[in-house]
């Protein structure tokens, strides 16, 4: 879900999810739903969809699909018709190693650890995930619950300052 608001860099007008929780005795121990799809209706018009599915029994595979109408970003590949030098019948490969593995040492944690000590020590926020990113993201969660809560009706995102006149299907905070 991060990644998603990350690269669509909007505002979050409603949320739409469904859950399912595994009937298989190897994820009976999970607290919360397996499997999860919610649809995100950005106030411009755009849209976005996170699924998460822990209810399978793979190897692990962290799974990206971005696309637009600039270009694809697959995984570790990407596709544009504007770059001109690129091949345009076939996906060209990025030169970075997929999160591919569920050893943390794999994942850019320490990058991230970095960066937010760097921002602390400075006094500044941290890039990309500031406490007010933490706080969108975090109603977005909240709203993406509350609409499989309620069998996959959207729920609104209402602004902060709408708090005396929200209703039971808007996230207020």
């Amino acid at each position: 879900m991060d990644a998603l608001l990350l690269c669509m860099d909007g505002e979050v007008e409603s949320v739409s999810s469904l859950t399912t929780q595994s009937k298989n005795p190897d994820f009976a121990s999970y607290e919360y739903p397996t499997s999860s799809v919610s649809l995100l209706k950005f106030k411009d018009g755009r849209i976005g969809k996170c699924a998460s599915i822990i209810d399978c029994l793979q190897p692990y595979y962290f799974h990206t699909h971005l696309v637009g109408s600039e270009g694809s970003l697959l995984d570790h590949q990407f596709h544009s018709n504007k770059i001109n030098a690129l091949d345009k019948s076939k996906w060209s490969k990025l030169n970075l190693k997929p999160v591919d593995s569920g050893d943390v040492a794999d994942h850019p944690y320490q990058t991230q650890f970095e960066a937010f000590f760097h921002a602390l020590a400075a006094g500044r926020p941290m890039p990309l995930t500031s406490l007010d990113d933490a706080l969108n993201t975090h109603r977005v969660i909240f709203a993406a619950d509350k609409s499989a809560a309620a069998g996959g009706r959207p729920i609104s995102l209402a602004p902060l300052n709408n708090r005396k006149n929200r209703d039971d299907d808007e996230i207020p905070f």
